[in-house]
């Protein structure tokens, strides 16, 4: 009997740390830095079925690698996003950007620290193509407040 409690206890916590990683990993104040400048600011809150944000995107330029090489600072001002689809180590999210939606990855790493990746639409690949620009390598994300 004592067994089957312990082991009964240890399912539930393994079952917990599990479930809780979707949401809770995720939930906090995100933020990317270059040289001193946050270009990057993601705040996302609440549990993994239910997970909501904002996020401020400063303008980067990227070398022939994809490589941040300057950064403008965040705006202050934080744009909600949408489409939010956690799953275990991966959450895909959307955000507006004027009449442009513009789509993302973010790929945990460790508690924290993740990646966020820029997933342009084929219009925007070729756009970028055309100008010369790869597209942006994953930028590394540090989890600043839960």
């Amino acid at each position: 009997m004592t067994v089957t409690l312990v082991a009964v206890a240890f399912a539930l916590t393994i079952g917990q740390a599990t479930g809780n990683q979707g949401g809770q990993s995720y939930a906090g104040t995100w933020i990317a830095d270059f040289t001193g400048t946050t270009y990057v600011r993601l705040e996302l809150e609440g549990p993994a079925a239910m997970l909501n944000g904002r996020i401020a995107l400063g303008n980067i330029e990227v070398d022939k690698q994809g490589e941040v090489i300057k950064a403008e600072p965040a705006p202050r001002q934080l744009t909600p996003i949408f489409d939010v689809a956690p799953r275990t180590t991966t959450m895909a999210f959307s955000r507006k950007d004027g009449r442009d939606t513009d789509h993302f990855e973010m790929r945990l790493l460790g508690n924290d620290t993740a990646e966020l990746l820029f997933i342009p639409s084929e219009a925007d690949r070729k756009e970028l193509v055309a100008s010369g620009i790869p597209v942006p390598k994953p930028i590394l994300l540090k989890k600043v407040s839960r």
